[in-house]
């Protein structure tokens, strides 16, 4: 056979190193583009020295408001267990007064009095002899009669109109 210096039956541009896949692919940059108008948009904005002072002093209300609220609940929880102690101290206190009133009106019921009476001083129940009945005629009466202070024409006035008023 023949050689034949012709490169018809095999196609030597598959086996030539391509240009193209030869050169590294170019490395992509992490920066991204982004327009001026978006850079704008994105931009970290100045702290306003006003709106600063306005929300602190906000913020200062909000605590007053919150502790002045907490410092009431204290005082009533205070107030409380005050009242508690106070009731407490008044229902004994009423309890120990009923004992003694009871106590009391047992040592001085008239039962126990006339007991007494009859046994350790000696005494006796009035009889029906021992008593005497007067009677006042009806012209015997009592009258209380005001001195008169020399009342002028001004104090009876006076004296009229507080009549009137009351």
């Amino acid at each position: 056979m023949a050689s034949r210096n012709s490169s018809e039956a095999y196609d030597f541009a598959l086996f030539e190193p391509k240009h193209q896949q030869q050169e590294a692919p170019q490395k992509k940059d992490n920066i991204i583009a982004l327009p001026q108008k978006k850079l704008e948009q994105n931009r970290r904005t100045k702290v306003n020295p006003v709106k600063a002072v306005s929300t602190f002093l906000v913020l200062a209300v909000m605590l007053g408001i919150v502790s002045t609220m907490v410092y009431g609940q204290v005082q009533l929880t205070e107030l409380t267990e005050k009242l508690n102690a106070a009731t407490k101290t008044y229902n004994e206190s009423t309890s120990v007064y009923t004992q003694l009133q009871m106590k009391s009106d047992s040592q001085l019921s008239l039962e126990t009095v006339e007991n007494y009476a009859t046994e350790k001083l000696g005494l006796k129940k009035i009889e029906q002899n021992q008593v005497e009945s007067i009677s006042l005629s009806k012209g015997d009466k009592t009258q209380v009669v005001q001195k008169d202070t020399g009342t002028n024409f001004l104090t009876s006035l006076w004296e009229s109109i507080m009549h009137l008023l009351s």
